[in-house]
């Protein structure tokens, strides 16, 4: 059985006896998918029919409206159970739209629309309505009037949107229209008229371009309403007449109204009073009869303008009167929905906040699972380099056995061998006894002298062999203790030349501070001191406030000499160690600066002195780093200890950076400092969500001097 819907014409939406056709296909279809047995096809079937139904019903006015979100929640409760992640998305968005523009409940708009991002990422891109997710938000951040966030959100519809390739090429282009148009609402909003009226125009030509007659007529009333606002009702007409022409064809009574009201006031606005008076009266008589709150003001205003200019006082004054009636009553309508959007915001705003708060929550667990990975591949590798030791130590043992066993072998051979020869010599003897005893008896004594000779001489040859290797293993454990002695007086001279670093950086520390107190301050004191012996009294109202001006300069700069001859080397750091001297620190920083510094050092221990002043010359370049750049209203220096790990983290609430981009001399000469103290670091950040540097030193014993 082929099951197939007619895809819904827009255009045709006011049609009522059209719309009710669809309602009976939609049925009729949802009856036959519902016979069908269950399997992954026939369950899409299903989907699909309740999907349509609330299309449907989206699409009419009035109470029906409703149905969207019953067939909406059947949808959601069908797809899950289903397991189909991409028709929970649409229900969701269907719920959301219901939420948002019928019950005004931003709320719960919002919170949909959250789930529903969390959704989208289990969906591939070509299929995901991530798109409509970001379009939703923006026209939420409009009604919270939040407009930066609402036009990047519409940017984002825009890019995800072009990444779907499930959406018919048609209702992608009224899509991107319909996202256009509401950028241009924003632009208008913020003042961007410019901006505002190409993308107006923009979207009424995707909407020619996609032929929907219903898009076109919204895209002329908003370029017509634009022209009214700057002043050009003579161009705001020829918009207006066309869409009230595609109204006319499409019997969209509400379109019409809204239409005839605007052109009765273009015509009042440019002396037309009887073209004004007759759309006036014919909006005015469509929106009593309909209840349309919002074109009865409208068509009221224009009308008591045209009576006035075609000199009907009796007529523009019940029109004024009847004007003032709508408006107050839409006005206290506005003021319920504002005070109503108000409490939505803060609620929103809650919301945010818990969602951030789980947010930073994710985050540190993430750290904390990257901490404890690290502890894992650094065990891991001790391990293997333990099971590396143990493998060459055992192919060295199994080496020096073959060796053994190879020269027992030809010792072996040889004396065999030796064997072999004697046992060839005695046969031969023997046999020449008989025949020549005496030369027999002779040749033997002769052979017995050779042997025992020849046999000395291998005797001889084995214990040189021996002497040898004993030899070469002395020579081996004595090269060996060389070598360690060797490595033992390198690292000795590799600290004393770090210390002697160390000492040296101190030294010249201190020169440059004591040259920038002594040097720069005392020629500062000798400006100041020159600046008072004048006298403010004679001096013009000009020179006076010039001469108060270079006295506060000289103030501030003596200031800043004393702060950088301190922060070079500070006393605390040397004599008391990094804990006071970042106290210290954080105290004077708090005293002139608009950033809140705050330390704990609850955890940090005595370190040895190189560790300490690296320590301290990177907390110097990232509190300065905090101070020009990050606009943060509160910065924190906090150690903690991990295991066998100190880490010193050095956070703020600025606007963030992209980590990528961290590539300035400051983090260069960060990251020197952490080689040299044998630790590593990590940069954390995002815009708009201030910094996180983390700095992880090993507390070995070579750090750590308690």
């Amino acid at each position: 059985m082929q099951l197939t819907l007619p895809e819904l014409n827009f255009d045709r939406r006011s049609d009522k006896v059209y719309m009710d056709s669809l309602l009976t296909i939609g049925r009729t279809y949802r009856q036959q998918a519902e016979r069908l047995p269950r399997n992954r096809r026939n369950d899409t079937l299903q989907l699909e029919g309740l999907r349509y139904m609330a299309l449907v019903f989206k699409q009419m006015r009035g109470h029906d409206r409703d149905s969207t979100y019953l067939y909406a929640r059947k949808l959601e409760e069908r797809a899950l159970l289903y397991r189909n992640t991409l028709y929970a998305v649409r229900a969701m968005m269907l719920e959301e739209h219901y939420m948002r523009t019928v019950k005004g409940d931003y709320l719960q708009a919002l919170h949909i629309n959250q789930n529903a991002s969390e959704l989208c990422k289990k969906l591939p891109r070509e299929s995901s309505p991530r798109w409509q997710v970001q379009m939703n938000m923006g026209d939420i951040y409009v009604l919270l009037k939040e407009y930066d966030n609402a036009l990047k959100s519409y940017h984002n519809s825009l890019t995800f949107l072009s990444f779907n390739t499930s959406i018919t090429p048609k209702n992608r282009k009224l899509l991107t229209g319909q996202a256009t148009a509401q950028m241009g609402e924003v632009y208008e909003i913020l003042g961007r008229y410019d901006q505002a009226r190409q993308q107006y125009e923009a979207s009424r030509q995707i909407a020619l371009d996609a032929r929907s007659q219903m898009n076109v007529a919204y895209a002329d009333d908003r370029l017509g309403d634009f022209l009214i606002n700057r002043g050009y009702p003579e161009q705001a007409i020829k918009f207006f007449e066309e869409g009230l022409a595609v109204w006319t064809q499409l019997k969209d009574l509400a379109g019409q109204a809204s239409v005839w009201a605007r052109l009765s006031e273009c015509y009042a606005l440019t002396n037309r009073p009887s073209l004004a008076i007759e759309f006036g009266e014919k909006a005015l008589a469509l929106s009593r009869q309909a209840g349309y709150l919002r074109i009865r003001q409208m068509a009221t205003q224009s009308l008591y303008k045209a009576y006035r200019l075609a000199n009907q006082p009796a007529q523009a004054l019940a029109m004024y009167e009847e004007h003032i009636v709508v408006r107050d009553s839409l006005n206290a309508l506005k003021r319920v929905q504002e005070l109503s959007a108000m409490q939505k915001k803060y609620d929103i705003g809650q919301v945010k906040a818990e969602a951030e708060k789980e947010r930073l929550i994710q985050q540190q667990q993430l750290i904390n699972v990257r901490r404890q990975a690290e502890l894992a591949r650094l065990r891991a590798e001790a391990e293997r380099e333990q099971l590396a030791g143990e493998t060459r130590m055992s192919q060295l043992q199994q080496r020096i056995e073959t060796e053994r066993l190879r020269a027992e072998s030809e010792k072996s051979r040889i004396e065999h061998r030796a064997r072999i020869d004697a046992l060839s010599h005695d046969i031969e003897q023997q046999y020449l006894m008989r025949t020549f005893l005496v030369g027999g008896l002779a040749m033997l004594l002769v052979f017995a002298a050779v042997y025992y000779r020849k046999s000395q001489l291998i005797y001889r040859q084995k214990r040189e062999i021996e002497g040898l290797n004993r030899g070469l293993e002395d020579k081996v454990v004595e090269r060996t203790a060389e070598l360690k002695l060797a490595n033992d007086l390198l690292r000795a001279k590799n600290r004393e030349i770090e210390e002697a670093l160390l000492r040296g950086q101190t030294l010249e520390r201190k020169r440059m501070a004591a040259d920038l107190h002594d040097s720069l301050g005392g020629l500062l004191a000798a400006i100041k001191t020159s600046l008072s012996a004048l006298n403010p009294a004679r001096l013009s109202e000009r020179e006076q406030l010039i001469y108060q001006n270079l006295l506060g300069m000289t103030k501030e700069a003596f200031a800043e000499v004393r702060y950088l001859s301190h922060n070079l080397q500070p006393d605390e750091l040397e004599k008391q160690g990094l804990s006071e001297a970042l106290t210290r620190l954080v105290y004077k920083l708090n005293l002139t600066q608009k950033t809140e510094f705050r330390l704990d050092n609850a955890e940090l221990p005595r370190l040895d002195k190189t560790t300490e002043f690296n320590l301290y010359s990177i907390c110097i370049e990232l509190c300065s780093n905090i101070l020009r750049h990050s606009e943060a209203t509160q910065a924190d220096i906090l150690f903690r200890r991990f295991g066998n790990e100190l880490n010193m983290i050095v956070k703020d609430n600025g606007r963030g950076m992209n980590p990528a981009d961290a590539t300035g001399m400051g983090l260069r000469n960060i990251q020197a400092r952490m080689d040299l103290i044998k630790g590593r670091y990590e940069v954390h950040s995002e815009a708009g969500e201030g910094t996180t540097f983390i700095f992880i030193l090993p507390t070995s014993s070579d750090l750590a001097t308690a």
